[in-house]
């Protein structure tokens, strides 16, 4: 039981996650307010999301108001860019239900059509934030990037989906209060798989800084080895 409550027992580790999910969703919220802002609120949700997922130490504060900065430009484009096209596709589609004769010939295969457009913009946008937040891309790389991503595992793009429509439901249907800490919540969950995903592409990121060197060691001490390996071989063949 001491064990527990130590400083590093498990009360103590699994504490400071749920301060850091309640204070990531506050942050998002706040800084998410003016609406055009939601893009880069979003993006440095994930960037201290990804890094407390992998272990990565800091303050949540100053690393959110960080990258929130760092990536407003490009992902405040991405959002209005993200937030046009899903108003079209939802006006379309509704357009296609109301007035379906205004579609003509075409009637019967727009909704469908529109429907799996959105579904692929909601596997991209998936990655779109954690892609901005994590690497540094061109809008039109990152969109590229993210299209690859979204399709090629389409298990984590269904998941992410499932579970922020999950968590919306429950929170404007079941336990509004929920909403105050789904940002934080989703933000954490979509992580541990997105990092996973970035991790095959990228295996070094947010690698523990401690390993790192010790791997750099061994490598110099390989190395090292090596080149005495070749001096004595060298110095053999000139004896012969």
């Amino acid at each position: 039981m001491r064990e527990f409550f130590s400083l590093e027992g498990n009360f103590n580790k699994y504490g400071g996650f749920v301060a850091d999910t309640l204070i990531l969703s506050l942050l998002w919220i706040l800084f998410s307010i003016p609406v055009i802002t939601i893009g880069a609120s979003t993006a440095a949700l994930f960037y201290v999301a990804t890094r407390r997922i992998a272990n990565r130490e800091g303050y949540i504060t100053s690393d959110f108001w960080q990258a929130f900065k760092a990536n407003f430009a490009k992902a405040t484009v991405l959002w209005i860019f993200i937030f046009v096209i899903i108003i079209l596709l939802i006006w379309n589609m509704w357009l296609a239900l109301e007035n379906p004769e205004l579609m003509g010939a075409f009637g019967g295969i727009v909704l469908p059509a529109q429907i799996v457009i959105l579904v692929e913009v909601l596997f991209i946008t998936t990655f779109i934030f954690p892609v901005t937040a994590r690497f540094d891309m061109g809008i039109k790389e990152t969109i590229k990037t993210c299209f690859f991503m979204a399709n090629r595992h389409l298990l984590t793009s269904f998941t992410c989906v499932a579970s922020i429509g999950i968590l919306l439901w429950l929170s404007f249907l079941v336990w509004p209060p929920l909403l105050f800490v789904t940002p934080g919540i989703y933000a954490m969950f979509a992580s541990f798989m997105i990092m996973r995903i970035f991790k095959k592409y990228r295996p070094e990121m947010d690698k523990d800084p401690v390993l790192e060197l010790q791997e750099l060691e061994l490598q110099r001490a390989e190395e090292k080895r090596l080149a005495e390996i070749g001096k004595i071989a060298k110095i053999e063949e000139e004896q012969n």
